[in-house]
């Protein structure tokens, strides 16, 4: 039954994605094919991206190459109703090998309606339940990504191909779910045939709260989903508690006070009068906690996770390691260990006299790769007055991530934004990283350099040059020479330049050598390749 639904809605939704925006067109001619001006006579709302790169990740044996990448997105927008497509695609000059790496993919079709706290979506749907800990549909919007094997490029989308049906209604909110999700972010489209696929299995589920009181909310989710790496089927569950305290008690906010705590546990196979709230080693869980508190214009925030046995396919529970804007704590983010992960964040954020703002992070987490592994990252930043005409940040940074042997690391730096008039400003930042690297027993110190200078002018863009230098061991040698040891220290130098051409189309580019390494977007990390060459991306909004 499931299987039908996902092939009947994938069609349907390709029918009406036709079939509405032309029956509409007609009357609507006259008056303009994007956008008429009348919400009842619909609006038509496309957009492109387009990646254009010369050049070669320098760990590949591959010479010099040309890649292609374009994202075309289509939406008509009528009343309550939007439908909508997206086509990607991606060429390469060097597909040759038995797997293609290029593509052309319908990528993503939907049908969505949304009117007086009823939201259904047939197509490609995204979602979450709870928060995550059992399923969560998402993306990561203009990140594209680089597959490893074959070497390609896609956007990361791990929509649900079915349907996700939403109420709002007075005390009650509630999600249903059936469809076909994204189990293997890492491959890209159109590899089924050849053992890779993206999808697979089936998913159906849901999630329902009921708020009993001003401040207190209770919430209940179920999932049943295929076995990862085994054969079956499996049922999930989890509940949740939401509490506000400034709407029970209202002198807090009275007072400028704040306070809200939410938890959530899900298990596998889960009776939770008979198992109740088991966090044990023999019981297959995720349990999450978050506790916020705001007063004035200083907040902080206290989250905890425990994570066992509980990696689903489908699941992207909260990761508690802080996404850092500067750039080499950044490429120190810790990937998530979900079979077995014990951790929490801690984060402090204010206004001090004079309007400087302080900002404090402190995450730290265990889990059981290989033995116990240790993650820490406590972070501490300072930041002038926003509104002044030279603007300054400094901040320092002590952690370790024993995963990737990374035994002790910190970090300082900072950087200083001033104005240069006629809308013109000058922006420096300047990173130096000291870091303790393990390999077979062995302690390796290296150091990390980050340099950046650019000038920025409202209303057109901006313009400058990144270096980095490096004494990393696994940096200096390249793999490509097996008969020879690099010993001299790395450098990547390169320029670019964004140019917002009109209201609707924006250009960057970029030349020289590019460090790769961890990035993470909206809490979700990943891999970038290191890079040499021509970049040039253009994103068009009609």
């Amino acid at each position: 039954m499931i299987r039908f639904f996902s092939w009947a809605a994938s069609r349907a939704a390709v029918i009406v994605l036709v079939a509405l925006p032309l029956s509409a067109l007609a009357p609507t001619a006259s008056a303009g094919w994007l956008d008429t001006g009348d919400q009842d006579e619909g609006q038509v709302r496309p957009s492109n991206l387009m990646l254009y790169q010369v050049g070669r990740d320098p760990a590949q044996s591959a010479d010099t190459l040309t890649e292609l990448f374009n994202q075309f997105n289509l939406e008509y927008a009528q009343g309550d109703w939007r439908v909508g497509l997206r086509a990607e695609s991606f060429r390469p000059s060097n597909d040759d090998g038995f797997i293609p790496a290029s593509f052309d993919e319908i990528t993503r079709k939907y049908v969505d309606w949304r009117s007086n706290g009823l939201h259904l979506r047939i197509g490609s749907a995204y979602t979450t339940l709870g928060r995550g800990l059992m399923f969560r549909a998402f993306e990561l919007p203009g990140v594209v990504r680089d597959a490893i094997f074959p070497g390609s490029k896609y956007v990361d989308s791990r929509d649900l191909e079915g349907f996700v049906f939403d109420v709002d209604k007075g005390p009650v909110r509630a999600s249903v779910l059936a469809g076909v999700p994204v189990r293997y972010p890492d491959n890209i489209y159109g590899l089924d045939d050849f053992g890779l696929p993206r999808r697979q299995g089936y998913v159906t589920g849901g999630h329902a709260a009921v708020r009993m009181h001003r401040g207190v909310e209770i919430g209940a989710g179920y999932l049943r989903t295929e076995k990862v790496g085994a054969d079956g089927l499996e049922e999930l569950g989890s509940a949740d508690l939401t509490l506000r305290l400034a709407s029970l008690l209202p002198e807090l906010r009275t007072r400028g006070a704040d306070v809200s705590f939410y938890a959530e546990y899900a298990g596998r196979s889960w009776r939770p009068f008979d198992d109740g709230l088991d966090t044990g080693e023999d019981a297959p869980h995720a349990f999450y906690t978050a506790t916020e508190l705001s007063y004035g214009r200083w907040g902080v925030s206290f989250e905890t996770k425990d994570y066992r046995d509980f990696v689903l396919g489908v699941n992207d529970p909260p990761n508690l390691v802080p996404e850092m804007r500067q750039h080499l704590l950044n490429r120190m983010s810790h990937f998530l260990q979900q079979n077995e992960e014990r951790g929490h964040q801690l984060s402090l954020m204010g206004a001090l006299p004079g309007d400087w703002t302080l900002q404090a992070e402190a995450a730290h987490a265990i889990n059981q790769l290989n033995g116990p592994r240790y993650y820490r990252l406590n972070f501490l930043g300072l930041e002038s007055p926003p509104r002044a005409s030279t603007r300054g940040e400094v901040f320092c940074a002590v952690g370790k991530d024993e995963v990737e042997g990374i035994t002790d690391h910190w970090t300082i730096g900072g950087s200083l934004d001033h104005d240069l008039g006629d809308l013109l400003a000058l922006l420096v930042s300047l990173e130096f990283q000291k870091a303790d690297r393990e390999t077979f027993g062995e302690t390796r110190t290296f150091e990390n350099i980050f340099v950046s200078a650019g000038v920025t002018r409202a209303g057109l863009g901006s313009a400058g040059v990144v270096a980095e230098f490096s004494n990393d061991p696994n940096e200096k040698d390249d793999g490509l020479t097996f008969d020879i040891v690099e010993t001299d220290p790395k450098r990547w130098l390169g320029g670019y330049a964004t140019i917002i051409l009109d209201a609707n189309h924006e250009a960057s580019l970029f030349a020289g050598s590019r460090r790769g390494g961890t990035a993470c977007t909206s809490g979700t990390c990943y891999l970038v390749p290191d890079f040499e060459g021509v970049e040039v991306r253009i994103s068009s909004r009609f």
